[in-house]
């Protein structure tokens, strides 16, 4: 097939919205608004590095001093955030569509064009809960899909849903993600993160995880924001995948 072109001479000039900025002290490799997933078996080191994406050094450039409110979100209180009580909400407690609702009235309208307003909310072990609940699931669905625009203008929200495994996570919300992190997982689980999140054959997806995965507590990091070829992190080290003679990309 050959395709020609004709160019004309229209263009296309971005809309302007009155959004928060990206914050000035975040990597530019990380995301600030809308899903983020965070994947790991039990033990495999989620709690530490949901605490070092949130409590690591000024010069580390991840999200801590990122956000305004932090709400942390799940059947029990076990982790330490250093965030205020009134932020760490268990479920059971009340519907998780209330919560989410109270929340996003809380937070609603604070930021301004001088003073921008992050939020972020952390939901730890609470799929069953959106995969049991029609009006939570309606709730979290509208929040990950507008966090852009959600609060108000001048204000942003980013959500990190955590979960075991990623099959658990239903379809409509795993196509809202931005970015994923995943530590080492069962075979079925990385066919899923490969044919969602990768763009990779089975051979290519099988050499990167095996070289990411090399050591226990290794995370695997994809940003689909980010070019095809460069938008995956063996934990906080960009990965470039070079094309080899004979390789097809």
């Amino acid at each position: 097939m050959k395709i020609l072109e004709k160019e004309s001479n229209i263009k296309i000039n971005g809309a302007k919205m009155s959004t928060a900025g990206r914050p000035e002290n975040l990597s530019k490799f990380l995301n600030y608004v809308n899903l983020t997933l965070i994947l790991g078996l039990p033990a495999s080191g989620k709690s530490s590095l949901i605490r070092q994406l949130l409590m690591g050094t000024r010069d580390n450039n991840l999200y801590n001093n990122v956000f305004h409110s932090v709400y942390y979100i799940s059947p029990s209180d076990t982790m330490d955030l250093n965030i205020p009580e009134d932020k760490k909400i268990k479920l059971y407690e009340e519907p998780l569509e209330d919560i989410l609702e109270n929340i996003m009235e809380n937070e609603s309208d604070i930021g301004t064009e001088d003073e921008p307003h992050h939020v972020l909310l952390i939901m730890d072990d609470a799929i069953n809960f959106l995969n049991t609940r029609k009006d939570a699931l309606r709730t979290f669905r509208k929040i990950v899909m507008n966090g852009r625009h959600i609060l108000g203008k001048h204000s942003s929200l980013q959500t990190w849903l955590v979960s075991q495994k990623i099959k658990s996570i239903p379809n409509t919300l795993r196509s809202q993600a931005n970015q994923i992190f995943t530590f080492d997982t069962t075979k079925a689980e990385k066919e899923v993160i490969r044919d969602e999140f990768t763009g990779l054959d089975k051979k290519e997806a099988k050499e990167l995880f095996k070289y990411i995965f090399d050591k226990k507590h290794n995370f695997m990091f994809i940003n689909l924001h980010l070019p095809l070829q460069s938008r995956y992190f063996k934990n906080f080290n960009r990965l470039m995948l070079v094309e080899e003679e004979g390789d097809e990309f």
